[in-house]
């Protein structure tokens, strides 16, 4: 990829035509297009100060043919920022699994628990069965008995 910077001069337009930033500073960058890649297709083309920028594929290109692309400078700011705020969404997300993980994780151990309490309780329910069970055989022998 190549790139050369300049000025962009003010320019008279109709009013129906894309509007420009006067002075604005543009990067214009050849953009060789990648193998598998046909015209109208996006690509990711990374500009001279780091940023990344999605442009279209010039309808019938191919592979290994080249075009040109002319980027605003003030676009990589605005890139820069929503990278920024992005990363900022990504901590808040990260922290949100962490605290949502920490609380499944206190959510399985109380479940546990609680499975475990229920075994207890069901083979002491067991054991009481059986113990009356033996009380009411015994005591239906001795009124056989007498």
């Amino acid at each position: 990829i190549e790139s050369d910077s300049m000025s962009q001069q003010p320019q008279i337009e109709p009013a129906h035509a894309p509007r420009y930033m006067v002075g604005a500073v543009t990067t214009r960058l050849t953009v060789t297009v990648p193998p598998g890649i046909v015209g109208g297709e996006l690509v990711r083309v990374a500009a001279p100060d780091g940023s990344y920028h999605s442009v279209m594929v010039p309808a019938g290109l191919a592979a290994g043919q080249q075009f040109s692309v002319e980027l605003l400078a003030g676009a990589a700011e605005g890139n820069a920022m929503e990278l920024a705020k992005l990363k900022v969404e990504l901590e808040a997300e990260k922290h949100l699994r962490r605290e949502t993980q920490q609380e499944a994780l206190r959510s399985r151990s109380a479940l546990e628990a609680l499975h475990q309490k229920r075994r207890a309780d069901h083979a002491f329910v067991r054991d009481m069965i059986k113990r009356q069970r033996r009380c009411i055989e015994h005591l239906t022998k001795q009124l056989e008995c007498s």
